[in-house]
Parts: C-alpha cells; sequence; structure tokens
C-alpha cells in the first residue's frame, strides 16, 4: 500500500477512534448530569404482614395510613410488586442479599440463616462509604439470622418475656423507631443507609417519624426512601396466594423525582439490591438474579424486560412433611406445582385455566430451570432457649426429613392441618401441654402417614415424663422413616432420662449405626447422645471414643474435653475436672451452639470447690441456654440452701415449676422442699400437682401421690 494512502489511513483511524471516545465521554457526561448518583441517606423501610391491598394508595381500605399517603405523592409506585415468600426471615434475607431463598439459604422462619458467602446491601454499601444502621422489631431478624451482615449498628433488643409471663417474639414498633431515630440523629452527614423493620400496624407511625426526622434535618429533599411489604397478613400458609405475595413497594427519590408515576410492570423483593446500589453509581455484584429498576425510575416511557418472578412455601413440608410448595409468575399468570400443577389468571382474581396452553408450558419450562439440582437442606434445631418463642410463633420440634417422598394432601386439606399444627404450637407457648398433646394426635390419627406429627408427640410426651406412651409414637415415626437417625437420638435420651441405660445405648448405637449409613451430617448428634449414655453407665472408654468421634464430626463440638472433666469429677478430682470444663467453655466459645450441661457440670465442680459465687454464675448461665434444666435448678437450689440463702431457695423453686410445668417439675419442687426441711410446702406443691394434672398418667408414674 502507498505510504501517503497508509498514512490517511492512519489517521481516519484515529480520529475515528477520538469521535468514539468523545461521544462516549459525552453521553457519560449527559447521563451523569441528568441522572446523578443519589448521595444518601437511604431509607429502607419494612413492614411484616404488609399486603398491597391494605393500603388506600393500592385500593384497599384496612388502615388509616396518612403518612404513607403523603409519601405516595412524592414518590413512585409500583403497583405489582411480589414477594418470593410468605415467610418473614426468607423475604428479607431475599430484601437484604438480593438472592432467592435457595440461593441465600433461608427456607423458612425457624432453623436456617443467610449463608456466608451471601453478601447484604449494607455491606456493599459500606464499601461505598455508607454508614449503615438497622433497628428490627422481631426475634426472626435477630443477629443470628444473618440479615446483620454488614450494619455497623444493628438493634435488635427483643426482652425475653412479655407481661413476666409469655415468651417475647417481638418488640413494640415504638422502641424499635426510637432506637432508629437516636442512630440516625448521631450520623453527621448524610451517606448512611438506615433499614427499619416494624409491623403493619406501625408501618404509617415509622414512615410519619423518620420522615419528620430528615425535614428537621433538611435531608427531606434528597434522601431516597424505600417502603415495602414482607408478605401478606396470613403468616405460614403453605400458599402463594396473592393475598401471600403481592405487596406495597413505594419508592421516593431524591427532589420527588418521578413522584405521582404508577408502575405496572411485574417486580420483586430481589430487584431491590440491584436497584439501590444502581442508584448510588456502585457496582452490582454478577450472579444477581433481581434487574435494576432505576430506568423506570428515571424514564416514564422506560420498560424493563419480564422476568418469571419465584416463590416458594415449604410450610408443610417441614411441618407436616407433606409437599412443598413452588410457584412462578410472568405477566397475568401464576403457576403452582406443590401436591400437583395449577396455573391461575391474576387478573380474574386467580381463575385457574388449563395446563396445556403456551403460558403454562412456558412457566413450566421456567420453574425446571429454577429448580434444576436444587435441595432443600433441613433446618437446624431450634436452641432450647429460643423454644417457647418459636412455639408462640407455630414451630415445634422438628424431625429433619431424610429421602421421605412428601406426604400427598389436598391443598385445602393442608391448609386446615397447617392451622391445627400452629394451634398445638401456641398451646405448647402457653405451657399447655396436654391439649397440645390431644391436637397433634387428633392431626396424626386422621393422617397416620405423617412422621413429623408422630415425632412432635413423642417429643412433647417426653417433656412431661410420659415415658412409655413416647416411645410408642417414637416407634410410629421410625416405622414411617426407618433410616432417619434423629429418632433413635430421641429415643436414647427418652431412656436415658428415664435412667433405662442398657435400652438407651441400644437406641444410641442404632443412631450411630445409621448415621454412618444413611445420614452423614447427623454424625456428630448421634456420637454426642452415645457418648452421654455412656458417661451415664460410667463407661470411660465407650464415653472418650463416642466423644472423639463427635469432635471429627463437628470440629466445633467440644466433647472430648467436656467428657474428661467429667470422668475427673466421677474420680472426685474436683480441681482437674474444673480446669478440663473451662477448657472445653473456652474452645466452645464463638460457636453459636451452646453444649448442654456443661456449665452446670462447671457449676458442680466450683461448689465442690467452695468456689460459690462461680458455681452460681455457671448455673445461671446454664438455665440461661437450656432453661428447661431441671438437674441445673435443683443443683442451684441446694447450692442456695448451704448458704442459707432461704428466699433464693424459694425462687429458684418457683422458677423450676414455672420453667417445667409438669408433674415431673413439681415432683422435683416438692422432693428439694423436703429436702430444706419444709415438708408442708412440699404437701402443698403434691396437692396442686394433683389437681392441676388430675388424670395425667405421670402422676403415678412420678410418685406424687402419698
Amino acid at each position: 500500500m502507498p505510504a501517503p494512502r497508509r498514512r490517511w489511513q492512519a489517521i481516519l483511524i484515529i480520529a475515528l477512534f477520538l469521535v468514539a471516545v468523545a461521544a462516549a465521554a459525552f453521553t457519560g457526561w449527559w447521563y451523569a448530569r441528568e441522572s446523578p448518583p443519589h448521595q444518601g441517606p437511604i431509607v429502607l423501610i419494612s413492614a411484616d404482614n404488609l399486603a398491597a391491598d391494605q393500603l388506600a394508595s393500592y385500593g384497599g381500605a384496612g388502615l388509616e395510613t396518612p403518612a404513607i399517603d403523603a409519601l405516595v405523592s412524592d414518590s413512585v409506585v409500583f403497583d405489582r410488586a411480589y414477594a418470593h415468600s410468605p415467610l418473614t426471615l426468607p423475604s428479607h434475607a431475599s430484601i437484604l442479599s438480593g438472592q432467592l431463598p435457595f440461593e441465600h439459604g433461608v427456607r423458612d422462619d425457624a432453623g436456617f440463616a443467610m449463608k456466608d458467602d451471601a453478601r447484604t446491601l449494607a455491606e456493599l454499601l459500606r464499601n461505598r462509604g455508607f454508614n449503615t444502621g438497622a433497628a428490627v422489631s422481631t426475634i426472626l431478624l435477630r443477629g443470628e439470622s444473618g440479615v446483620a451482615q454488614g450494619f455497623s449498628f444493628f438493634d435488635a433488643d427483643i426482652p425475653e418475656h412479655l407481661d413476666g409471663e409469655a415468651a417475647a417474639t417481638a418488640r413494640d414498633s415504638a422502641q424499635t423507631i426510637e432506637a432508629a431515630e437516636q442512630w440516625m440523629r448521631t450520623q453527621d452527614d448524610q451517606r448512611f443507609l438506615l433499614f427499619v423493620q416494624v409491623d403493619d400496624a406501625a408501618a404509617d407511625e415509622v414512615i410519619g417519624r423518620v420522615v419528620q426526622e430528615l425535614k428537621d434535618r433538611d435531608l427531606y429533599d434528597d434522601a431516597t426512601i424505600v417502603l415495602v411489604g414482607d408478605h401478606g397478613a396470613e403468616q405460614g400458609s403453605p400458599s402463594l396466594a396473592d393475598t401471600l405475595l403481592h405487596v406495597p413497594l413505594i419508592v421516593k427519590q431524591p427532589d420527588r423525582e418521578g413522584a405521582g408515576r404508577r408502575v405496572v410492570s411485574p417486580v420483586q423483593h430481589i430487584d431491590l439490591l440491584p436497584t439501590i446500589l444502581d442508584l448510588v453509581r456502585a457496582p452490582i455484584p454478577s450472579g444477581i438474579r433481581g434487574r435494576s429498576l432505576r430506568s423506570i425510575l428515571d424514564d416514564e416511557d422506560a420498560t424493563i424486560p419480564d422476568q418469571p418472578i419465584y416463590a416458594e412455601s415449604l410450610s408443610a413440608y417441614f411441618r407436616l412433611g407433606g409437599h412443598p410448595v413452588y410457584g412462578v409468575t410472568s405477566g397475568a399468570r401464576r403457576l403452582i406445582r406443590g401436591e400437583r400443577e395449577e396455573i391461575f389468571d391474576l387478573q380474574t382474581g386467580g381463575v385457574s385455566l388449563p395446563l396445556d396452553t403456551e403460558d403454562a408450558i412456558r412457566l413450566r419450562a421456567a420453574l425446571d430451570r429454577l429448580l434444576a439440582g436444587r435441595r432443600i437442606e433441613k433446618p437446624s434445631p431450634i436452641a432450647p432457649a429460643d423454644e417457647a418463642a418459636y412455639a408462640a410463633l407455630g414451630y415445634l420440634p422438628d424431625l429433619r426429613l431424610v429421602s421421605a417422598a412428601p406426604v400427598a394432601i389436598e391443598p385445602a386439606v393442608q391448609a386446615k392441618l397447617i392451622e391445627m399444627h400452629r394451634s398445638a404450637a401456641l398451646l405448647v407457648a402457653q405451657k399447655s401441654f396436654a391439649p397440645a398433646i390431644e391436637l397433634l394426635r387428633s392431626i396424626a390419627r386422621a393422617h397416620p402417614e405423617l412422621a413429623v406429627v408422630h415425632y412432635q408427640i413423642g417429643s412433647l410426651l417426653l417433656r412431661t415424663a410420659r415415658y412409655a406412651e413416647a416411645a410408642d409414637a417414637f416407634a410410629e415415626a421410625a416405622r414411617l422413616q426407618p433410616d432417619n437417625a434423629d429418632i433413635p437420638v430421641a429415643l436414647a435420651m427418652l431412656w436415658l432420662r428415664a435412667r433405662d441405660y442398657e435400652q438407651a445405648m441400644s437406641h444410641a448405637e442404632a443412631a450411630v449405626a445409621l448415621a454412618n449409613a444413611h445420614q452423614p451430617d447427623a454424625r456428630a448428634t448421634a456420637h454426642t447422645i452415645a457418648a452421654r449414655v455412656a458417661l451415664a453407665r460410667l463407661d470411660a472408654d465407650a464415653a472418650t471414643r463416642h466423644a472423639a468421634a463427635a469432635h471429627e464430626a463437628d470440629a466445633t463440638l467440644q466433647l472430648p474435653q467436656f467428657v474428661r472433666g467429667r470422668l475427673l469429677y466421677e474420680d472426685a478430682r474436683y480441681e482437674e475436672a474444673a480446669q478440663a470444663l473451662q477448657e472445653a467453655l473456652a474452645a466452645s466459645r464463638g460457636s453459636g451452639r451452646p453444649l448442654e450441661d456443661l456449665h452446670a457440670s462447671l457449676g458442680d465442680a466450683f461448689a465442690r470447690l467452695d468456689r460459690y459465687s462461680e458455681a452460681e454464675m455457671e448455673y445461671r448461665e446454664e438455665l440461661r441456654a437450656f432453661p428447661r434444666s431441671i438437674r441445673t435448678y435443683s443443683s442451684l437450689a441446694m447450692l442456695y440452701r448451704a448458704s442459707n440463702r432461704d428466699r433464693d431457695v424459694e425462687q429458684v423453686i418457683e422458677d423450676l415449676m414455672d420453667a417445667t410445668p409438669t408433674p415431673e417439675g413439681y415432683s422435683i419442687a416438692a422432693r428439694l422442699w423436703t429436702i430444706v426441711g419444709e415438708r408442708s410446702r412440699a404437701e402443698a406443691v403434691r396437692a396442686d400437682a394433683r389437681a392441676r394434672f388430675r388424670g395425667d398418667p405421670s402422676l403415678a408414674l412420678l410418685e406424687l401421690e402419698p
């Protein structure tokens, strides 16, 4: 090619490159000028149980909401926003992580926490220089749930009890709002994220107070405020009805940009994280399924591509062993897959449609893609300290399902059974164990194939020391799920409490065999109960062997040091025992899983060494983690008796009867009164027990009769 031609060609290429760079720069400048990043503050408010049809701005008439109505006039309103779950914790995990439940790992309100690799909105904004604070009202969103990730301030100070009796599941929303306001007042500039969660009744109040605080500080015009519902009002329902998933979403932008606009395109919870990141011009992590809604916030003529919106309800699966329910929404159609498949037209109020239409085929394929390769992880056991609170929320001790086919139950029947199950749990929260057991038995009689229910009946019978009946219930669960190691673990615990150590060890060994063969993740639990039974039998070799196996299966479980300390205690080597137990305690801190009887055993060793104040502290720690530990109440009462603290003895015995209002608990209380020389009070407790538990089979078992 001639040199002049090559020179002109090079000049042309360079010129075109410079024009492209200039055009890109001009476009970027123009876009930035037209839509600058939101500098903050950013306020995200979640209203629990707030369905869209409760608000006047969505055509409802359920609530008087002047503050929300005023915010709506300054905001963009999304007419069709959807949750991914009808439950509180999974919904908030999706809002804050931008992930679907099977991605962030939270499939239910109890027994789950967000995966460590889930990156929250708070983490991502803190990396961009935002201060991050949060205040929540429900026990479900405590720090242990994982939703606190990334918040430098996270207030979830839920009281242990309400009115001195019932276990608290939430606090007054006014306390949450006050905590949020106080933190907001500590912020020196406007670059902060505030997340507030309250119940639906307090949604208007929190909007009014937050808006007023922002206006008082001249921050309202610059603020981005997002109000969203987490799900509809029927908490725990097994269905995916529109009343459960259709939630309000209201976005107020700086300078009221887009005020009064209504967006009819379907959007979802997982769209919130990429949207807020996009508004502040922060990078959006790869792999996020949600879409940024910034384009339709900025431009009323903009559109977003349709995306199938996923939802799930696993209530029936976890509570009854029924079918999990999955759904996917696109346009005006929702496909639901549970015991069978159905497709509904949302525009006509949920009219059922044929399953052979193009829409049904398309949605079925979309749901298949979403669920491909997904499995449902087992929930972790509810901590003993939280059992009463979660019972008040509808949860009972679960049987972790193992490769069992879901039980086919008609959706309408399933919904009724879920409601009955919740009623039984509420009775347990009220410590009305006998009626709760009978209600669960009525479910089992109607549906004897429900292994989970038989297991829960056995657990409640065990709690009330009705050992023979509990063994029968567990045996029925074992017949239905013969490969499940949880059941022989429960039977081993039952016979350990009944002091039949031969049967206890037989079931413990069966649990170990099943765990090794079918449930490797249950090995630690199986070896732990085997070690405890061996300790009760004073079989040092077996206890040491099983403790080592438990630690090998779960390195956070400090069972070897615990077993060593207990064996030293039995040999009357109290100083060495205390040292070994303290080592176990130090090693177990931070695991989040308290080891039953560890604090109590250390308290016993301290008591033997006349270190009474330290012993008292350890007994109190044991009761905080395991509030139904009868043996710890007894040890504490004896400690107070030895110190001549008669009023404290009385209080401990009263606490024992309150924590374990069963014939067994009253029997131990009567014996304690007898030991301290108060025979008349012992007889009064026995008389009270005979009247209160009239007809209870465990009265005779526990020898409460004179």
